[in-house]
């Protein structure tokens, strides 16, 4: 909890820069609906929410899958949550929803706290490959990085505006490549797994934005 003070994170608002890096996990995904969890002592935050069945702020931790998520190091993947259980979760919400795949993983500070999590949910179950997880995994630790940076330089500091509006151009222009990526290889009707050269080729764009950030935060 102490770790998760320090972001300040603990409200809804919007972000633009969450919001836009959520959504494109969506459609590289290819699924439904995806959000960035905190996890919160007894509540879990719902930031960043990509096309869910109903608005959501906050949902107790028992509802929640992320707080599952959160007691693991690795990719927590329920392909098909009518036949697989997390223990101590109620997943009688999820599945009220109409949601039966469930995939996150951690947002891991630099010091190694889990604060919680990017998720992925799909209505009908599904396979995801290890290419896939190790993604998503990516994705997860380049929205760490961000929301180091976004702690570093405070959240609405008049005297970070530009080096934020230069962070905000630079990853509009990738996530515009990862955008153009799924529309190239996902048409409608094509498998929802990504392939490997697919999952390289989106993990070097995330790169590419990881690095940037990276750098950014060594300039602070």
């Amino acid at each position: 909890m102490a770790a998760l003070e320090r972001y300040q994170l603990l409200d809804a608002r919007s972000e633009k820069v969450l919001d836009e890096l959520v959504a494109a996990a969506a459609k590289l995904f290819r699924v439904s609906n995806a959000m960035l969890s905190i996890v919160e002592e007894d509540k879990v935050l719902i930031k960043a929410p990509y096309n869910l069945p109903v608005p959501l702020e906050r949902i107790p931790r028992e509802q929640s899958l992320c707080s599952a998520t959160i007691l693991q190091e690795d990719t927590a993947v329920f392909e098909d949550l009518d036949q697989a259980s997390a223990p101590g979760i109620d997943i009688s919400l999820v599945q009220q929803l109409g949601l039966h795949f469930y995939a996150g993983h951690n947002l891991r500070t630099p010091d190694g706290y889990n604060i919680g999590s990017l998720c992925l949910y799909d209505g009908p179950p599904r396979e995801f490959t290890l290419v896939e997880r190790t993604l998503l995994g990516s994705l997860a630790g380049l929205v760490m990085r961000l929301l180091e940076l976004r702690r570093e330089l405070g959240a609405h500091a008049d005297s970070t505006a530009m080096l934020w509006e230069a962070v905000y151009r630079a990853l509009g222009q990738q996530l515009a490549r990862l955008t153009a990526l799924v529309e190239r290889v996902a048409p409608a009707g094509s498998p929802a797994n990504l392939t490997p050269a697919v999952a390289k080729e989106a993990g070097d764009i995330v790169g590419i934005i990881d690095q940037f950030v990276a750098a950014t935060l060594r300039r602070t």
